[in-house]
């Protein structure tokens, strides 16, 4: 039943495994599975499905000028773009511009960038007011990637008032992960929220890290909070830098 209501688009190989695009018949959406993983759910005009990735652009909806990690179907870099701010999308993956562009609908005059995500925020020096963060894929390991170092090399490519949010994958409600890396990258600077569904086995939360001392988002946060049949709530983060600090050396 499943092969007969989807209609394969277009394979191909990237560098992280076979990367699949299928349609879908009953809503006209289009999936991007990457080594059976699904990493994007999006209508031909680049809107997703997922409501993360509308809660990361309300997120960034203060900011003008703003780094991108990580493209995928290129579905928040899309909506972005619709609001009119300016970008610049990084990935190690060069296949996955041309699947934005072909079948999710990314616009044709933003600057894409080839290269590891890591790699690039140690060599740029260009100052954004928000950098957006949606990198992962099979085998991807969060807490190794962002560890300390490049938690504050992001932090440096933050302009005054600059503003970082993350997508991040969460096993289970005792999962540490998104807290631990939410304290690396504010440091002493910045302010965490964690938008989380609790409950959910391997799912997609939100880190927001702002300098403003409480969340004020536009009623169009809160739509997408609330507007479906899904359970997102806000928590600040449990860890500050210098928990870790300690941890770390008692053992």
């Amino acid at each position: 039943m499943w092969l007969s209501a989807v209609r394969l688009l277009g394979r191909y190989q990237g560098r992280n495994g076979e990367i699949e695009i299928v349609e879908c018949s009953w809503d006209g959406t289009r999936i991007y599975f990457e080594d059976g993983v699904r990493q994007s759910q999006a209508t031909p005009e680049g809107e997703s499905v997922f409501t993360y990735v509308k809660l990361m652009a309300e997120l960034l909806c203060r900011s003008s000028n703003i780094l991108v990690l990580g493209c995928g179907g290129g579905n928040l870099a899309t909506r972005l773009a619709h609001l009119g701010k300016r970008l610049t999308i990084v990935d190690n993956n060069p296949i996955s511009f041309v699947i934005a562009h072909k079948f999710f609908g990314l616009p044709d005059d933003l600057p894409c960038m080839v290269s590891d995500f890591r790699r690039f925020i140690f060599e740029d020096d260009t100052l954004y007011d928000g950098i957006a963060i949606d990198v992962g894929g099979p085998g991807f390991q969060f807490n190794d990637e962002f560890n300390d170092e490049t938690c504050d090399a992001l932090r440096a490519r933050l302009a005054p008032g600059g503003r970082i949010v993350m997508n991040v994958t969460v096993l289970n409600d005792i999962d540490p992960t998104p807290d631990r890396i939410a304290a690396r990258l504010a440091g002493d600077s910045l302010r965490v929220w964690i938008v989380d569904e609790q409950g959910i086995e391997d799912r997609n939360a939100v880190i927001a890290c702002l300098p403003e001392k409480q969340l004020k988002a536009r009623p169009a946060f809160h739509d997408a909070l609330h507007g479906n049949l899904e359970k997102w709530s806000i928590r600040r983060g449990r860890l500050h830098r210098r928990d870790l600090a300690c941890g770390s050396r008692n053992g």
